[in-house]
């Protein structure tokens, strides 16, 4: 049976509009209190029931449909919602199973989801970009984990896991030893992916690389543990580069120009990379000569045409890669 043909998805999006309403309904007054239906799921383990059914997939697509409506949760709701053991505990655990490519029961998550899917990563990245503490929840260090009891984050617990932080750093140890971030290693599974999906991951590895170089946590010491991370044990330098090399390698070795220098680029394409827009079409638009194109490539090897739907969309996820490339090295300045 498919989700469609009952009436969870209807009844989830009852569930978390009530939620949303409520919490922005205690947020605009001087009552700090959690309302009646934020303590009843907090304290029934209602998002760890929704996880679960997730993980299972029955019905068929009610996967998608939580995934969805958890990624609305967390985007509305107030950031220090994720601090609950009740709300950031299964979105941990759907990060295991769904980055594993295997669930439980050992079926696929399935491509079908992973627009959702990389929603809810932003959505998370969104509240850690603006509460920059709410990273320890996700940048884990297992050597911390396992030596004391896992609750739900708070001031002190982040505090002692900074503690950890140093103590590696004076055994002589890199401060990434043992370091888990699953939330980015994630992301970086859709770095190479065409249209929003890949337009949401790349602006949301762009929120934690930001993070990882400003010094907005420097204080701690978590941010310098977050940059060695990325640059020594998260793989993120040989995926980028390997993808960049990839996405070139399929566009043409010769192109013929039947339209003019018209924009390659789509319209929608951001404003500050007018200058790399025009660095790549004048590449390719001064190769018109055909005299010289047929010097430069063999006779068999005819070259493709300059309106082809194929080479603009290889050509627009190129420019988009490299676009991403160039915020990293203006926004993410690093002293490594």
């Amino acid at each position: 049976m498919r989700v469609e043909k009952t009436p969870l998805s209807e009844h989830l999006d009852v569930m978390f509009d009530l939620l949303v309403k409520e919490d922005i309904q205690q947020a605009g007054s001087d009552d700090w209190t959690t309302g009646a239906c934020m303590e009843y799921l907090l304290g029934n383990g209602v998002l760890e029931a929704l996880v679960g059914l997730a993980e299972t997939d029955q019905p068929v697509g009610a996967r998608g449909v939580v995934i969805s409506n958890l990624s609305t949760f967390i985007s509305l709701t107030d950031d220090k919602l994720l601090v609950q053991k009740a709300v950031h505990n299964p979105l941990l655990e759907l990060l295991h199973w769904y980055g594993s490519g295997e669930t439980e029961d050992g079926s696929s998550p399935g491509p079908s989801y992973d627009e959702c899917y990389v929603d809810l990563l932003y959505a998370i990245c969104s509240k850690i970009r603006g509460d920059p503490m709410l990273l320890n929840i996700f940048f884990q260090d297992r050597k911390w984990l396992k030596s004391v009891e896992q609750r739900s984050f708070s001031s002190d617990s982040i505090a002692a896991m900074m503690r950890s932080i140093e103590s590696l750093r004076s055994e002589g140890g890199t401060a990434t030893s043992g370091f888990e971030f699953l939330l980015f290693s994630h992301l970086l599974r859709f770095v190479h992916r065409d249209g929003e999906v890949g337009d949401t991951a790349r602006t949301s590895l762009l929120f934690l690389l930001e993070l990882a170089t400003t010094e907005i946590m420097a204080s701690t010491g978590g941010n310098t543990a977050l940059e060695m991370f990325i640059l020594e044990d998260s793989g993120f330098s040989a995926i980028l580069s390997a993808t960049l090399g990839a996405m070139y390698s399929q566009l043409p070795r010769s192109l013929r120009v039947t339209t003019g220098p018209a924009a390659v680029i789509p319209e929608s394409f951001p404003s500050y990379s007018a200058d790399l827009q025009k660095a790549i079409e004048s590449s390719i638009f001064s190769a018109n000569d055909q005299h010289s194109l047929a010097e430069r490539w063999p006779e068999d090897r005819a070259p493709v045409s300059s309106s082809s739907p194929e080479f603009r969309a290889c050509l627009s996820s190129f420019a988009s890669l490299l676009s991403f490339i160039q915020d990293i090295l203006y926004r993410c300045p690093s002293a490594h």
